[in-house]
């Protein structure tokens, strides 16, 4: 998934598959037609799949490393109008219709015909973003009030905490791309930032925090190199004023200091 790309959440696995062992489809799904692929790690049925690019006729869960090869969502032989070649040890995948599919609210909370692209989490999908490979459209909602939903708290790279919800939503299948409206420097900003900080944040704000970055970066070369010319120049005139320069000194990166931290503060509710 190009618009999500880089982006890496340090999240152990252990309860990932706890949700998904504890949730359960709300309804038998309705996909028009299903095929028979084979996969090397065991599959979950509502999971989103993506072709594997060395072996022709197998599958892997979708992620953010591999949602350009998006095929279908994984489900069970008696939940397809017509399951082509149902035989032990395959996986059948719908490539169309209707389908219990696995989804969380990393990327925010679901509404009816919202698009869903894979997220950093294997074979679970999250609302898009516009230029991500999408999987399909959403029929039903998710949030943390949904019934049979599951919060987890998970991590970033970067150490940040967030709450997301686990369920599964009957999405129509249609493969794509996201193409809502967005500049390519948006969304070269975006993903940059998406990938430092492991959440979605506006073009506007991510460059209101470059402007603060650079004002900030200004600011404190200036501070810092006039506080050291002055220094210099009042002791080569009067030897005995040591004393009072180096305290004016201290005071200077005091300020600069200051001014670090209320920039870097600044910036990180911005991104947040």
């Amino acid at each position: 998934m190009r618009k999500l790309r880089e982006l890496r959440l340090m999240a152990t696995g252990a309860w990932v598959t706890i949700i998904l062992l504890g949730l359960a489809p709300a309804s038998a799904s309705s996909a028009n037609i299903s095929h028979s692929y084979h996969a090397t790690t065991s599959i979950t049925n509502g999971s989103i799949v993506s072709l594997e690019p060395q072996s022709s006729g197998y599958i892997q869960p979708s992620n953010i490393t591999n949602g350009a090869r998006l095929l279908g969502v994984a489900l069970a032989d008696n939940d397809s109008l017509l399951a082509v070649d149902p035989t032990a040890g395959t996986v059948q995948v719908a490539t169309s219709g209707t389908v219990n599919t696995l989804v969380s609210t990393l990327n925010g909370n679901i509404n009816v015909g919202d698009q869903i692209t894979v997220s950093p989490f294997n074979g679970i999908g999250m609302k898009a973003t516009p230029g991500s490979h999408v999987i399909g459209l959403a029929q039903t909602t998710l949030n943390p009030q949904s019934a049979g939903a599951t919060t987890q708290q998970v991590k970033n790279k970067a150490g940040k905490t967030s709450r997301i919800t686990v369920s599964y939503i009957r999405l129509s299948i249609a493969t794509g791309i996201d193409t809502a409206a967005a500049s390519t420097t948006s969304n070269s900003l975006q993903r940059l930032v998406q990938s430092l900080t492991g959440s979605t944040v506006s073009t506007a704000r991510i460059v209101l925090s470059l402007i603060i970055a650079f004002v900030a970066l200004i600011a404190l070369i200036v501070l810092i190199y006039a506080s050291i010319y002055s220094s210099i120049i009042s002791i080569g005139r009067n030897p005995l004023a040591k004393y009072a320069v180096t305290k004016t000194l201290g005071a200077v990166l005091v300020m600069a200091l200051l001014t670090t931290i209320t920039a870097s503060v600044t910036i990180y509710f911005l991104l947040k």
